[in-house]
């Protein structure tokens, strides 16, 4: 389905759209079939809740059709996107790495940001892999069982790249329901991407020094005194684990993969047009083949293709489509139904004609949904298909800043997101105690602090 979606760009034939539409249908099926958990009440209640509407309204098959496919081009990206962790798999760079950790993590400062930098990096990349390839890796450091340092690092370097990453579920939904360009939105997003970054870095050394000096010396627990000891005088055996030198260069390459992959995406975006996310899907088909020759691997690509893409990051898919479709579908039902013009009335009544109002009105509306468990993709879905942003004087691109630190923040905090959901099983911690828990305080504060710099920056005439 994804390869027809995207021929299709070129030959636009209608037999082919028909086509689509039922592999649609069947992928949609299959993975209502296969989907658990969280995903599959949101799933569910999406296409239910839709499915009454259009009844309701009597819309026309061809309404049940084109909200089937609205989010279409979502499911291709999903699809293919995880192709571009084969060659970070397959080219030496975990273990790189590792290296890292192991010479230069000593404290729980160094241990948080690297863990969330690399997150940030990395979840351009391979999106939701990521949590469970850094968990691994963090074991080098004993500071990973510390797991709400390790936690909160992870979650809040995710929310941070989904404030700005192209290849993020919430950017391809967010870009499409305010029709910003992504190279426009880009540059601001990528700053507030960064500053989220910092205000979490910020509230993990204060959180790290208020535990520590919660706790006399005297009351410490024996092995905690021990561990501590160790990590100012390591043991012999640790010392002969940190290995002599470090593969700069395997590291110098990944950044380079992660470097070259998002340029390319903003130049193909902006010189020829097309959707962001749909660069994005190709190059997840390219962009492996090349590397992967690079680095004298590419027979290795066909092994993966048919072996660990088809049997394990596929069938992994089933929550993001069953959640994308359903969302795609909600919207087409909320507007043809018109149940969502009381959406701007409601708003309007609340903040008036203030853009800053609307703002925080927005960002926190939908934090409040999050906690309790309502995912961001519903919330966002429903604003965006209804309410104009141009009535409160807000632009495009800055109304797509205001969703995607909705989004950021609400999936750090909400126990039915998919990263909440993946670390806290990681972590054997409950998604309630690692989201509105532990990172309530962090969505909070970020959400404040990046709303101020949003309207900081349009106030000073840069956007």
């Amino acid at each position: 389905m994804a390869v027809s979606f995207l021929l299709n760009l070129f030959l636009k034939a209608n037999l082919v759209d028909t086509l689509n539409l039922i592999l649609m249908a069947l992928v949609l099926v299959l993975g209502l079939l296969a989907v658990t958990g969280t995903a599959r009440v949101i799933g569910y209640f999406s296409f239910i809740a839709s499915a009454i509407l259009l009844v309701h309204a009597h819309a026309p098959l061809s309404v049940w059709a084109q909200g089937l496919q609205e989010n279409l081009y979502l499911v291709v990206m999903f699809t293919l996107v995880p192709l571009l962790g084969i060659p970070i798999r397959h080219g030496r760079y975990t273990e790189a790495l590792k290296g890292v950790f192991m010479r230069y993590v000593s404290t729980d400062s160094r241990f948080y940001l690297l863990i969330s930098v690399l997150t940030s990096f990395l979840a351009v990349l391979i999106n939701l892999a990521v949590i469970p390839l850094l968990h691994q890796i963090s074991s080098a450091s004993e500071k990973s069982n510390d797991k709400k340092l390790l936690t909160s690092a992870l979650s809040r370097g995710f929310a941070a790249s989904t404030v700005w990453a192209p290849t993020t579920a919430g950017m391809a939904l967010i870009l499409q329901l305010t029709n910003a360009e992504w190279y426009i939105f880009f540059p601001f997003a990528l700053f507030l991407g960064m500053l989220a970054g910092a205000v979490g870095y910020i509230m993990a050394v204060l959180e790290q020094k208020k535990k520590y000096r919660s706790k006399p010396a005297a009351l410490f627990p024996m092995k905690e005194v021990v561990s501590a000891t160790a990590q100012v005088q390591p043991s012999a055996a640790s010392e002969q684990e940190i290995p002599e030198e470090l593969n700069w260069r395997k590291v110098g390459e990944l950044s380079a993969y992660g470097a070259v992959l998002i340029t390319l995406i903003v130049v193909v975006s902006g010189l020829t047009g097309i959707a962001t996310v749909v660069v994005v899907a190709m190059a997840s088909l390219v962009f492996p083949v090349i590397w992967m020759a690079m680095i004298g691997k590419l027979p290795l690509l066909a092994q993966e293709f048919a072996g660990d893409y088809f049997k394990e990051s596929l069938p992994k898919l089933k929550s993001e489509i069953v959640l994308f479709v359903g969302a795609g579908f909600l919207a087409t039902s909320v507007g043809y139904s018109h149940i969502g013009d009381y959406v701007p009335l409601l708003l309007q009544n609340m903040v008036g004609n203030s853009a800053e109002v609307y703002a925080f009105v927005v960002v926190f509306g939908i934090l409040v949904f999050a906690v309790v468990g309502i995912h961001p993709i519903i919330t966002t879905t429903i604003i965006g298909s209804t309410v104009d942003p141009l009535i409160y004087g807000i632009s495009p691109t800055l109304m797509a800043l205001i969703f995607t630190i909705s989004w950021a923040m609400g999936i750090s905090i909400s126990p039915s997101a998919g990263n909440v959901i993946a670390i806290s099983g990681l972590a054997d911690r409950s998604p309630v105690c690692v989201g509105p828990v532990w990172n309530g305080p962090y969505g909070v504060i970020s959400s404040v602090v990046l709303v101020g710099a949003l309207f900081l920056m349009q106030g000073l005439g840069w956007m």
